[in-house]
C-alpha cells in the first residue's frame, strides 16, 4: 500500500508538471515532436550504419584477406543482389556510399533537431520566465518576504530553462535511449538469440543502481538549489552593501559569510560528485562486464560458426552502444528528478496565493483622490506600529508628517498606495473601502519618492523617465531642473546621459535624492508622496527644491516626511507621529502655538542652523 501511494504521489509530480506547464508549450508541441522525430531518425542512422559495416567485412575485408565470403543477417543485403560476390569495388562504393549518405543525412537530422527544438522552444522559456517576474513584481511584501533574493533569482532565471529541458532534451534522451536499445535487442536477436541476455541483465541491473541511488538524487538537487540560493543572496549583499561594508570595516564579516556560503554549495557539489562517480562506476563496472561477456560469448559462436566475422563486429559495435544507451535512458531519469524539483519550486511560487493582493478589487481611483483614514492600526508582532490614526487628507491638501526614527511616517505612506494593510478600522478613498480598488492602479495614481532610493544601472535620465521612457527630452530636464539634478548632471561630460551604476554607485547620497525626486516629478501624478527624500541635502538645496514643489504642485496633493520642520511652514495641515500614534496636529501656526514636540524640534532646528552661519 505504501508504495502504491508512493508511485501515485510520483506520477502525480508528472502530472502536475505537464499540466501546469503545458499552457506555455503548447503551441511549440508539433515541432518539438517534429524535432523529437529527426532525433529518431538520427537513431535510425546509429542502428543501421553496423548492418552496412557488417557487409564491408563479410563480403569484402574478410575475403580480401583470404577468407570466405560471410552470408551475415544485414538488412542492407538487398543491395547486392544483383552484384557479383567477387566484384569487390562494386559492393565497397555501394556499402561506402550508404554509409556516407547515412553520414550526411545523421548531421541534416541532428542540425534539423537541435535548432527547432532549442529556437522555439526558448521562447517558452522565455515567455516562464517574464511570467515569474510579472508575479514578483506584482506580489505584496508578505508574499515576497516568504523568499530571499536568491530564491527569486534562481525562480526567474534557472528554473525555467530546468522546466524547458524537460521538454526538448529529457524526453527525446529517454525516447532517443528506448529506441536504441529496442531495435539493437532485435538485431542483436537476429544475429543469435543467446546475444541479448548478458545486455538485458546489465540493463535491469543498472535501473536498480538508478532505483537505490534515486531518493539520494532527489535531495541532492534540492540541498544545490538551496545552498546556490543562500549564496546568491550574500553576493547580492556584499555588493549592493558594498559601501556600508567599507565604511564600518566589515570586509572581514563579510569574507567569512561568503566562504560559509561558498564552502557549503562546494561541500554540497562535492557529496554529488562522490554519489554521481560512486554510481557511475558501478554502473562502469557492469557495463563492462557485460561487454567483455558478450565478446566472449561471441568470440565463441563465431568459433562454432554461427555467426559471421561481420556479425561479430556489429555485435560489438551494438553491445558497446547499447549498454552506453542504457545508462543514458536512465540519466535521463535523473535529469527528470531534478527538472521536477525546479518545477515544484517555480509553480510554486507562480500558483502560491498572494492574500493581500486578492484583497483588492477592480475599481478605477478617480484622477483626484480623497482619503480617510478611520482608526486604522498597524500591529508589528504584539505591539503597533501605527494606532488610532483618524486622518482626512481631501484632495489638493498638503500634508507635512513628522516624528521621531520608527514612528511609523513610511508605513503611513505605504498605506495611501496599497504597499501595506491595515490590521485595524479602515481606508477610504472618495469614501469607498480602499480594497475596492485595483491596487496596481492605486500605486500608479501616486508619485512616490522612496525613502530608501533605489536607481539603476542606467543613465540619469532613464533613471528620472522610469514612468515614460520615450518622453522627450525637454520634460526629463525639466523634472531634473525642479529637483536640482541639474546642478550636478551638468558637470558631466554626458549630462543626463551619463550612465551611473547599480543602486546609483558612484553618486552621492544627496544625488541620488535629487534623482528620486526628479522621477516623481516626472511622473506628474496628481498624489505625490515624498517620503524624507531631503535628508542628504543642505539646506539651500532642500530650500531650492521645496520652493520648486510648492510652484509644481499647484492644487496637487502633496504628502511631505521629513525630519526638519522649516520644511514644512506652508503645509496645509501637519501631524507629529510618536510610537505610531498621532500626538500633535494642526497648521504650523497651531503646532508652534502648542509649544509640543514639532516647536521644540523647529526652535532647535532654527537655533542649530544659526549657530553653523
Amino acid at each position: 500500500m505504501k508504495q502504491k501511494k508512493k508511485k501515485e504521489k510520483e506520477s502525480g509530480g508528472f502530472i502536475a508538471f505537464f499540466k501546469n506547464s503545458y499552457p506555455y508549450f503548447k503551441k511549440q508541441i508539433p515541432v518539438i515532436w517534429f524535432a523529437m522525430i529527426m532525433g529518431l531518425f538520427r537513431m535510425v542512422i546509429l542502428l543501421v550504419t553496423p548492418q552496412a559495416v557488417l557487409l564491408l567485412v563479410d563480403r569484402v575485408i574478410n575475403p580480401l584477406l583470404g577468407g570466405e565470403v560471410g552470408d551475415g543477417a544485414s538488412i542492407f543485403s538487398f543491395l547486392l543482389d544483383d552484384v557479383a560476390a567477387d566484384d569487390y569495388v562494386k559492393i565497397f562504393l555501394i556499402l561506402g556510399g550508404a554509409i556516407l549518405v547515412s553520414a550526411v543525412l545523421f548531421f541534416i537530422f541532428f542540425y534539423l533537431k537541435w535548432n527547432l527544438s532549442h529556437y522555439y522552444s526558448l521562447k517558452c522559456e522565455k515567455k516562464l520566465r517574464a511570467d515569474a517576474l510579472e508575479k514578483v513584481n506584482g506580489a505584496s511584501a508578505p508574499l515576497l518576504a516568504r523568499y530571499s533574493s536568491g530564491d527569486l533569482i534562481l525562480i526567474t532565471t534557472k528554473d525555467p530553462a530546468n522546466i524547458r529541458d524537460m521538454y526538448i532534451a529529457v524526453p527525446q534522451w529517454m525516447l532517443d535511449s528506448l529506441f536504441y536499445v529496442v531495435v539493437s535487442a532485435v538485431f542483436l536477436f537476429r544475429i543469435d538469440w543467446t546475444l541479448i541476455f548478458l545486455p538485458l541483465f546489465g540493463g535491469a541491473f543498472s535501473a536498480l543502481v538508478v532505483a537505490l541511488y534515486k531518493k539520494r538524487v532527489g535531495k541532492y538537487f534540492d540541498s544545490v538549489w538551496t545552498s546556490s540560493s543562500a549564496l546568491s543572496t550574500t553576493v547580492q549583499e556584499s555588493v549592493y552593501g558594498a559601501r556600508t561594508v567599507a565604511s564600518f570595516a566589515r570586509e572581514g564579516e563579510r569574507r567569512k559569510i561568503f566562504a560559509r556560503d561558498n564552502e557549503k554549495l562546494l561541500k554540497t557539489y562535492y557529496s554529488g560528485m562522490k554519489m554521481f562517480a560512486d554510481r557511475t562506476l558501478i554502473a562502469g563496472v557492469a557495463r563492462t562486464l557485460v561487454t567483455v561477456g558478450e565478446l566472449i560469448l561471441a568470440v565463441f559462436l563465431g568459433i562454432q560458426a554461427k555467426i559471421t566475422p561481420g556479425e561479430f563486429t556489429a555485435t560489438l559495435g551494438y553491445v558497446g552502444t547499447l549498454m552506453w544507451q542504457m545508462n543514458n535512458l536512465f540519466f535521463s531519469f535523473n535529469q527528470a528528478q531534478r527538472n521536477l524539483v525546479s518545477a515544484n519550486r517555480f509553480f510554486g511560487f507562480m500558483h502560491e496565493r498572494d492574500e493581500t493582493a486578492e484583497k483588492y478589487g477592480t475599481d478605477i481611483p478617480t484622477e483626484k483622490p480623497s482619503f480617510s483614514f478611520c482608526g486604522v492600526g498597524v500591529k508589528s508582532g504584539e505591539n503597533y506600529a501605527l494606532k488610532n490614526i483618524d486622518l482626512e487628507i481631501p484632495y489638493g491638501k498638503k500634508l507635512g508628517v513628522m516624528g521621531r526614527t520608527g514612528s511609523g511616517k513610511t508605513l503611513l505612506c505605504k498605506l495611501l498606495q496599497g504597499f501595506a494593510e491595515a490590521d485595524e478600522g479602515e481606508i477610504y478613498i472618495d469614501g469607498k473601502p480602499v480594497h475596492d480598488y485595483s491596487r496596481a492602479l492605486l500605486a500608479a495614481n501616486c508619485s512616490y519618492a522612496m525613502q530608501n532610493v533605489f536607481l539603476f544601472s542606467n543613465t540619469i535620465a532613464a533613471n528620472v523617465s522610469l514612468a515614460d521612457p520615450t518622453a522627450p527630452k525637454e520634460r526629463i530636464e525639466r523634472a531634473g531642473a525642479l529637483a536640482e539634478v541639474d546642478e550636478f548632471a551638468r558637470r558631466f561630460p554626458d549630462g543626463y546621459d551619463t550612465t551611473i551604476g547599480e543602486k546609483g554607485f558612484g553618486l552621492s547620497g544627496g544625488q541620488k535624492q535629487r534623482i528620486s525626486i526628479a522621477r516623481a516629478l516626472f511622473k506628474n501624478a496628481n498624489v505625490i508622496v515624498l517620503d524624507d527624500v531631503t535628508s542628504a541635502l543642505d539646506l539651500d538645496t532642500e530650500h531650492s527644491i521645496f520652493r520648486n514643489l510648492k510652484a509644481e504642485c499647484g492644487e496637487k496633493t502633496l504628502v511631505l516626511v521629513t525630519h526638519r520642520a522649516t520644511a514644512l511652514k506652508d503645509c496645509d495641515e501637519i501631524i507629529f507621529l510618536d510610537r505610531g500614534e498621532i500626538v500633535e496636529r494642526g497648521s504650523f501656526a497651531e503646532l508652534m502655538a502648542q509649544k509640543g514636540n514639532f516647536a521644540e524640534i523647529y526652535e532647535r532646528q532654527l537655533s542649530e542652523v544659526a549657530y553653523e552661519e
